[in-house]
């Protein structure tokens, strides 16, 4: 029977979501009443009857939580077992997690008392309700209101009896009543509301004039984009000009100190022929020249500069100290080292490439101090 009840109500709500047009009023107070049907949790026996309520309910947080205050009465019983003429008053918050133009679905839970009117001098009973429901607008200050939920009371003593250890709450696996029930009814609005399809056509037009506000602004960026990049562009073909007129002084400064500083001693190269670079030596286990080793960088230099067509291969060799592996690597690090120093100061990257040999290729016996030396050298070969 329960399920039949929730099924009805999710069938009532898509219907009046589906047909019910009309403009959802939504206003800071309203009060309703509403009826439906409930059945106890207390017994065996229950039987479905009728409840009643009126409420009046305030607007907490517009389209997300709302107050409500209300007060009912409910004739519970059971066939031969019990009756209790239940009166209850409660304070419930309606939770919406989403709302749309004409339907706000929602939670509510809250807190209440009850009482049997049956009896005289039976105390107030504390009461839990929640459940879900809906409201809607089916016309202009009218909503319509769905719910369905269990009011759970904190207490044994709601039909006048006792709960055995075998007879216990459905809900709470305890010694506590509630009756389970729906209710459908109707609101009507006090005072000053929004209209949600006026707000909405506001919003379309809102919306609208913010897009056109958006294109002004974008067209605006773009234009001043294009005047910036404009500018940027001119600006950068001045700073390349600059550097390279920089550059051109410090390359003629350069080439004007390599001459002092290596003006007696220049290699000879020839096409074809390889050259030894003595005394360009690197820290142990290294790439990194020593401080000595730029006196004959310097001779090499001029050498590249005085023979502006040459093109040479920058061979690094070792001696056989460490693995094969590690000697080609450290070889070729050290043949691109003295690449990268000849092209700092001005030699074209284009003219030179590099190669490392490792050990493969001494030219004294490893067995000696003296013989490691030579083997660890600096070769330029005259490609072209």
């Amino acid at each position: 029977m329960k399920r039949f009840i929730v099924l009805t109500m999710l069938v009532a709500a898509f219907g009046v979501f589906c047909h019910v047009q009309a403009q959802f009023k939504s206003s800071e107070f309203a009060w309703g009443l509403s009826l439906g049907g409930a059945q106890g949790n207390n017994d065996g026996g229950d039987r479905w009857v009728m409840q009643y309520r009126g409420f009046l309910q305030h607007d907490l947080i517009p389209s997300l939580l709302i107050g409500q205050v209300g007060v009912g009465y409910t004739d519970l019983y059971a066939p031969g077992r019990y009756s209790a003429a239940t009166g209850m008053a409660d304070v419930r918050l309606l939770f919406t997690p989403f709302s749309l133009p004409n339907l706000n679905p929602y939670l509510y839970a809250g807190f209440g008392l009850s009482k049997n009117l049956d009896k005289s001098g039976t105390d107030y009973l504390a009461m839990v309700p929640f459940g879900v429901g809906i409201q809607t607008s089916i016309s202009r200050g009218v909503i319509l209101s769905i719910n369905g939920g269990y009011n759970l009371s904190l207490s044994d003593e709601m039909d006048g009896r006792v709960r055995s250890s075998t007879d216990l709450n459905s809900i709470t696996n305890g010694k506590q009543d509630g009756f389970y029930g729906f209710s459908a009814g109707l609101a009507f609005t006090i005072g000053s509301g929004h209209d949600a399809a006026e707000e909405t056509k506001n919003k379309e037009i809102a919306d609208a004039e913010a897009r056109r506000v958006k294109e002004l602004a974008d067209a605006e960026a773009q234009r001043v984009k294009q005047q910036a990049d404009a500018e940027a562009q001119r600006v950068k073909q001045q700073a390349d000009a600059e550097a390279r007129r920089v550059k051109e002084l410090a390359d003629a400064e350069a080439r004007r100190l390599a001459e002092e500083k290596g003006r007696d001693t220049v290699f000879v190269f020839v096409k074809g022929t390889t050259v030894v670079l003595k005394g360009v030596n690197f820290e142990f286990n290294k790439a990194t020249l020593t401080k000595d080793s730029e006196k004959i960088l310097w001779r090499a230099y001029n050498a590249m500069v005085a023979n502006g067509n040459v093109e040479v291969v920058i061979t690094g060799h070792t001696d056989d100290v460490g693995t094969q592996q590690y000697n080609q690597v450290l070889s070729l690090e050290r043949a691109q080292t003295v690449r990268n120093w000849l092209v700092e100061k001005g030699i074209a990257s284009n003219r030179m490439r590099t190669v490392g040999r490792g050990l493969n290729e001494p030219v004294a016996s490893n067995a000696t101090d003296e013989g490691r030396a030579a083997n660890r050298r600096i070769e330029f070969f005259v490609e072209k």
